[in-house]
């Protein structure tokens, strides 16, 4: 693979072009990391809207057809279903826990198994999430273990 960087002062935008033969494995991850690089969310909070960078999010829930993103220490509400999170967000730090929630995996402080099969997670700043067991197999995964 080779890698060629031209910087040129009178672009307005980076553009990332990709010339190859076929997509490989190792290519799709190079243009999937390119991708979360690039993800914003677009969400409301005090009538305001704002950007904000995926790498800030703890997870993203869908209550009463209303998603909402929960940062460390916000709560802003997106227009964008949970399913549409979901794709694009799908080779990141992030993995769906339940029905109505994503989970940034970052955010983890401690995971505990639970009787029934599910798994609990304590977030840094605090709150608890509940993996439901549908989704421990992926979370286990994505998670390591």
């Amino acid at each position: 693979m080779k890698l060629v960087i031209e910087q040129d002062r009178n672009l307005k935008e980076t553009e990332i072009v990709i010339r190859c033969s076929e997509i490989n494995s190792e290519l799709q991850k190079i243009i999937d990391a390119i991708k979360i690089c690039s993800f914003t969310i677009t969400a409301y909070k005090d009538g305001y809207l704002q950007k904000i960078n995926h790498e800030a999010v703890c997870y993203i829930e869908s209550v009463d057809e209303k998603t909402f993103i929960y940062c460390e220490n916000d709560v802003y509400e997106s227009k964008m279903k949970l399913f549409e999170f979901e794709e694009a967000l799908i080779n990141s730090s992030f993995v769906r826990i339940s029905k109505s929630c994503i989970l940034n995996i970052d955010f983890i402080e401690k995971v505990k198994p639970m009787l029934n099969g599910k798994y609990e997670v304590l977030l840094i700043n605090g709150e608890k999430l509940i993996i439901n067991r549908h989704y421990v197999p992926d979370f286990k995964k994505k998670f390591g273990l």
